[in-house]
């Protein structure tokens, strides 16, 4: 069992995504929908997730989560046109609440953490 608190995790997820103190976060909160963490930047916060908190890395993928840099108008307007492309692009909502359980297990794993309740 891990000795952080949800307190302490919450601390550095402000610190790294640059979050107000007003902001109330909760489990439910996506990192790259609702905190905008994208990118090189999400590259970041998970490389410093990693190091902060004993969990092992297990199945983690990056692009399992979040999407690469930018877009180009020609890719958005082909997946107007094309579910397969638009699917490329699907992402699996990571949530602070899977990144806490995760903290709390030691350890990522894809198949449970995706099936917590939201």
């Amino acid at each position: 069992m891990s000795q952080f608190t949800w307190d302490e995790f919450e601390d550095f997820v402000r610190k790294e995504a640059g979050v107000s103190p007003k902001k109330i976060l909760t489990k439910d909160h996506a990192v790259e929908g609702d905190l905008d963490i994208t990118g090189d930047d999400a590259v970041e916060f998970m490389e410093r997730f990693f190091d902060k908190f004993p969990v092992q890395v297990g199945d983690f993928e990056f692009n399992r989560y979040f999407s690469g840099e930018g877009f180009s108008l020609i890719e958005v307007a082909r997946m107007a046109f094309s579910r397969k492309r638009r699917e490329k692009y699907d992402k699996v909502p990571l949530t602070l609440g899977m990144l806490y359980q995760a903290i709390l297990d030691g350890e990522w794993s894809n198949q449970r953490l995706e099936c917590l309740p939201r």
